[in-house]
């Protein structure tokens, strides 16, 4: 063999594994692609939503604060759509009954159980069937009840004008299996230096990663340092010294409220 046909086989080497690697690795970018598809459908729920409802954002129902109005199974009075205690959805996340996602406000805006779990998300419930939800909205979305009174729970999509813009207010968040239970997801300012619940990391890049969506409808996927939530940290944990994360996080949740004049 010359030297020439040498060069062209390496060349044309080249040209194949060029052409081969993008396709190798897409079976790992899809999930992030599919998220991120998920985390769009519950978005534009969420605005069509408060676009059918005099601008007023769908209720987001805590577990543990208040007591009283969770619901603890999908037909709960009280709990249903254009009831006091209403919810985006209701119950909680371990449990495979989709009732709990198709009684919830945004139902009527997606008609289908996938937009509500991460593809990468591979939980299973024991033997009572797989999980159907990994995405949890921010506790400051018209939370009930209102984590504190220091903050903006904003309740209307026009409060975000002159205080958190849509393009920085967090609305969805892949949660961390180990934290997700209701569809609230709480994070408190007054604490700079700790999580209350914690942030997904089923996609990996160099770190670990999660899905977000924000109120001015665009999606992306975070990629976390802070080791506590790498390492899989319950609820309520301090931060990492070393990581923005949670000061990033916080940012984008809420802002102080307006002191009454």
């Amino acid at each position: 063999m010359t030297l020439l046909e040498v060069i062209a086989v390496i060349f044309a080497m080249w040209i194949l594994a060029f052409l081969l690697l993008p396709r190798l690795d897409h079976p790992r970018q899809a999930p992030n692609a599919k998220c991120m598809s998920n985390l769009k459908q519950l978005q534009v729920a969420w605005v069509m939503y408060s676009e059918d409802n005099q601008d007023k954002l769908a209720q987001n129902i805590a577990r543990s604060i208040g007591g009283g109005h969770y619901a603890t199974n999908a037909n709960q009075p009280g709990c249903q759509s254009g009831q006091p205690y209403a919810s985006w959805v209701l119950g909680d996340a371990s449990q495979p009954d989709p009732g709990f996602i198709t009684h919830g406000l945004l139902y009527p805006y997606v008609q289908n159980l996938s937009p509500y779990k991460c593809p990468a998300d591979v939980r299973k419930n024991g033997t009572n069937g797989p999980c159907l939800r990994s995405y949890s909205m921010n506790a400051w979305m018209n939370g009930n009840p209102a984590w504190s009174s220091n903050c903006m729970n904003f309740v209307k999509r026009s409060d975000f004008t002159n205080s958190l813009s849509p393009n920085m207010a967090l609305v969805f968040v892949d949660e961390n299996p180990a934290t997700i239970n209701d569809g609230y997801w709480a994070q408190d300012p007054d604490s700079p230096a700790r999580w209350i619940d914690s942030p997904a990391r089923y996609h990996h890049y160099q770190h670990g990663a999660g899905g977000l969506s924000f109120a001015d409808g665009h999606v992306q996927v975070k990629e976390w340092t802070d080791k506590n939530v790498l390492a899989g940290s319950n609820v309520n944990f301090a931060s990492d010294p070393a990581s923005g994360d949670l000061a990033w996080v916080q940012a984008r949740c809420t802002v102080k409220a307006p002191k009454a004049p």
